[in-house]
């Protein structure tokens, strides 16, 4: 999900996520989803003629409902490959129980 690269503040920053991570039991996800809000309440209350041309998106109060959103869809998709996983293993066994009661 996230590349650090060879980028020393990167790495930092990653390292500061894994400590917070640690130090509250909570998941990487929650994480890195809480930064992006705060770094999205901070400057969602800048005008957008007060951003002096340098690109930032200005979010309105659909963040919330976003972040919920993708949240949920990366949910299912973990979900989706845990059961895609588990199908894979029971397949494999169903035919290793095959060949073996066939005496191959």
């Amino acid at each position: 999900m996230i590349s650090v690269g060879r980028d020393k503040l990167r790495e930092k920053v990653m390292e500061d996520l894994w400590s917070i991570v640690d130090s509250e039991g909570s998941s990487m996800a929650d994480v890195v989803w809480d930064a992006l809000y705060m770094h999205v309440e901070r400057h969602k209350k800048i005008e957008p003629e007060d951003d002096a041309g340098d690109g930032r998106i200005h979010m309105d109060n659909e963040f919330e409902d976003t972040v919920a959103n993708e949240a949920y869809e990366a949910q299912e998709e973990v979900v989706e490959e845990v059961l895609d996983a588990e199908r894979r293993v029971e397949r494999r066994m169903a035919t290793s129980d095959l060949f073996r009661n066939k005496g191959v």
